[in-house]
């Protein structure tokens, strides 16, 4: 766990904007986190790699949060497990930094949370006057490019935010609220681990067991 959340911390260092600080970053997400009743360490993860590998898509740190929200929040409407959650988030972020969504994530978006799909066909067919009866054709032409997958979640940002406020709160939910807080207050236990592995003093105690093995 202290890894884990080390290797986020460091990457959202990395995409902090807005002469913010890392700590600012990091409660941002929380309290999305704890708004749409998703995983933090979820969130953060997908934020981090939307900030370094898809940048260009958002014009700031607060558009990229309002996005992953309301990605969080479909899946509470969908009812999508943690499992698909995973791997929707690995597929919209793999094809957010290509630019396009297409092929093998489509089918996983298709597959784990079809609702994101509806919202894309909705804003081709209202806002672009495009058909979109046949997504895998039109996906499969490039056609739902970053820029579609960014806008269409935010055009449907209302009827998102609506159905959400109707779905009841589960137990699942509230534990995961409450392991998002309880790894929040935790966090500098889980820094002085981290500061523990770096230190001068534990890398020679390393070292001298693996002497001592070696001997």
């Amino acid at each position: 766990l202290s890894d884990t959340m080390t290797q986020t911390t460091a990457r959202l260092d990395l995409i902090v904007d807005d002469g913010g600080s890392v700590e600012e970053l990091q409660n941002k997400i929380y309290a999305s986190a704890q708004n749409a009743r998703g995983s933090y360490l979820t969130t953060a993860d997908a934020i981090s790699k939307l900030g370094t590998q898809a940048s260009q898509a958002f014009t700031s740190n607060d558009e990229l949060i309002g996005f992953t929200e309301l990605l969080n929040k479909q899946f509470v409407n969908a009812g999508t497990s943690a499992q698909g959650i995973d791997s929707v988030m690995l597929q919209l972020t793999q094809s957010m930094a290509a630019g396009k969504l297409q092929g093998e994530e489509l089918n996983a978006v298709l597959d784990n949370a079809a609702p994101i799909v509806q919202n894309i066909q909705r804003y081709l067919e209202e806002v672009q006057n495009i058909d979109a009866s046949n997504i895998k054709e039109l996906a499969s032409e490039g056609v739902i490019t970053a820029d579609v997958i960014k806008n269409s979640m935010f055009y449907a940002a209302d009827e998102i935010n609506a159905k959400f406020e109707s779905m009841p709160m589960t137990w699942g939910q509230m534990w995961q609220s409450f392991q998002n807080t309880a790894l929040m207050a935790f966090q500098p236990v889980l820094q002085r681990l981290n500061d523990l592995a770096n230190s001068e003093a534990f890398n020679i105690m390393v070292e001298n067991s693996i002497n001592a093995l070696a001997m």
